[in-house]
């Protein structure tokens, strides 16, 4: 039996092996020889990388962020934030990619997966995003303002003004900005956004809790002199919206008219006081995707939401209480949003009601984007997959 060589496969092979692997399980596979180890250094394997920090270990894979860096366009990091060793090793990757010469990277993603410490604020990461995103030594090679698309959605932390100030004086050409990262309060304020959209004038899909907006930030968005219009705004409404302020219909009908592309996501969760949710839901706004996510009896915003978004709703989420006002409400939109192509509901719906709204959506049916359940089951919930299917 012939023995196989495997230095003598061809270089984009084992290129495109090693892209499969993580940082830590190249690193060890580059050192079987010397062809591999060439392989290991190729640009492309660099440009997304994703960093994990579960265990100490995980700290052996900063190693090449100083040499591979510059390759870096997409970086991903992901910490189980109870650990110290994790939290730490992530603060390092930040302040080394900090200090980076030609750095390119254009999307950053955080994301935690525990739970965090007890009266754990954060302030750790808030520093280190701080370092990120501040100007840099003038020793520095650029281009290092380069990010494009900034995710923290899954960072268990308040993001405050300071860092997002950071971030829009020093990337102009962010693109993309998900905060809606699910912590107790939103310290955003309406002002900062305010700055980032003017300094930012090419954002084209931002997301953020209501209490952040202002109908200033409406009317810088719709600027004609903007280097990109806004594709989509997703507004989630909290517990702030009891001591907030409404956006006016005058800032929506102002938006809505001059950047007619636009999709909106709408949001209301459980700690949004429920007598202000009609009053945000104004018929002006385009809302593509409306989640009332209230676990209360919601069939009132629910017939809104048909007579309000019936030229625009694609999406619609419940967790709420079933009711037989719902079930109507649910025929309602289905009969007269022409668009929807998703309803996912986490209630059970009688099946006579269910059969109905498929009559009148049997494409949402073919695709399978519904969860519509007649037998309480088991969560989670599958989409598309109902009871007796």
């Amino acid at each position: 039996m012939s023995r196989v060589d495997w230095g003598l496969l061809p270089l984009d092979i084992v290129v495109h092996v090693f892209s499969f692997l993580r940082p830590t399980d190249r690193n060890r596979a580059s050192r079987v020889c010397e062809a591999w180890h060439e392989a290991f250094q190729h640009p492309s394997l660099w440009l997304h990388i994703d960093f994990w920090f579960f265990l100490p270990s995980h700290a052996d894979s900063l190693k090449g962020v100083e040499k591979y860096g510059k390759y870096f366009k997409s970086v991903f990091v992901g910490v189980i934030q109870m650990l110290d060793h994790n939290r730490e090793n992530a603060c390092a990757l930040l302040e080394l990619l900090s200090k980076i010469g030609k750095r390119r990277v254009t999307d950053f993603e955080i994301v935690f997966t525990g739970e965090n410490p007890l009266f754990y604020s954060g302030q750790e990461f808030l520093d280190a995003l701080s370092i990120l995103f501040s100007p840099v030594a003038d020793n520095i090679a650029p281009p290092l303002n380069c990010l494009q698309h900034v995710d923290f959605c899954g960072l268990s932390v308040p993001i405050d003004d300071k860092v997002l100030n950071l971030l829009a004086d020093n990337h102009p050409g962010l693109e993309f900005l998900d905060i809606q990262n699910k912590v107790i309060v939103c310290k955003v304020t309406p002002g900062c956004i305010l700055r980032l959209v003017k300094k930012c004038r090419g954002i084209t899909d931002l997301r953020l809790y209501h209490c952040s907006m202002s109908d200033d930030v409406l009317e810088a968005l719709c600027q004609e002199d903007r280097v990109a219009k806004l594709n989509h705004l997703s507004i989630m409404c909290r517990r702030e919206e009891k001591f907030g302020s409404d956006l006016s219909t005058d800032a929506w009908e102002k938006l809505t008219l001059n950047v007619p592309q636009m999709r909106v996501t709408l949001g209301f969760d459980h700690t949004c006081p429920f007598n202000v949710i009609p009053i945000i839901m104004k018929s002006v706004i385009p809302v593509r995707t409306l989640k009332l996510e209230t676990f209360a009896e919601c069939h009132e915003q629910v017939s809104l939401a048909a007579a309000y978004y019936s030229e625009t709703l694609t999406k619609l989420v419940l967790r709420t209480r079933n009711t037989a006002a719902l079930e109507d409400a649910l025929l309602a939109v289905a009969r007269s949003c022409a668009r929807l192509r998703s309803l996912l509901v986490f209630c059970v719906v009688r099946e006579e009601t269910i059969d109905e709204i498929f009559q009148l959506q049997p494409e949402m049916r073919a695709r399978g984007s519904y969860i519509l359940k007649s037998v309480v089951e088991p969560e989670p919930w599958v989409v598309g997959v109902e009871e007796g299917d």
